[in-house]
Formats: structure tokens, C-alpha cells, sequence
């Protein structure tokens, strides 16, 4: 899927994409975590941002960010 015309800045197409998990440490940072690293090694498991282009991209349903209280992962 082609990244939308309007891609979000400063992270890139990750926050809209559905992939992404955001991963948080115990001193507060987030990462972005691409859940298509799991079943493919040509996707890094933390990529560095931003990303610009991807041929894994696809865009969330909902078409938003994620939150960081959405995630499920944070400690």
C-alpha cells in the first residue's frame, strides 16, 4: 500500500501505520516497535526514525496515531 499524501512529520509513517506497537522502559521512553520484524527479518525490530518510505506500510484503521495508553506494552 502507498503511504497516504499527507504522511504525518517527525516520526514518519509510523505512527499511522498499523503495525507499529509503541514499547515503553521503566525510565519513560517510548520506542516504536514494528510488528512486521516478527515473521520478517527485512523489517529492523526498532527502526530508526524517521521512516519515510516503506513497503511494509500500512495504514490503521482508524487512520490516527496510536496512543500511548492504547499500546498494551508499557510498564
Amino acid at each position: 500500500m502507498s503511504p497516504p499524501s499527507s504522511a504525518p512529520t517527525g516520526a514518519g509513517l509510523c505512527p499511522t501505520c498499523r503495525h507499529r506497537r509503541l514499547v515503553g522502559n521503566r525510565k519513560g521512553s517510548l520506542f516504536t516497535l514494528c510488528r512486521r520484524s516478527e515473521e520478517d527479518r527485512r523489517y529492523p525490530r526498532y527502526p530508526p526514525l524517521p521512516v519515510l518510505r516503506c513497503d511494509g506500510y500500512e495504514e490503521r484503521a482508524d487512520g490516527c496515531e496510536e496512543r500511548k495508553e492504547d499500546s498494551g506494552e508499557l510498564s
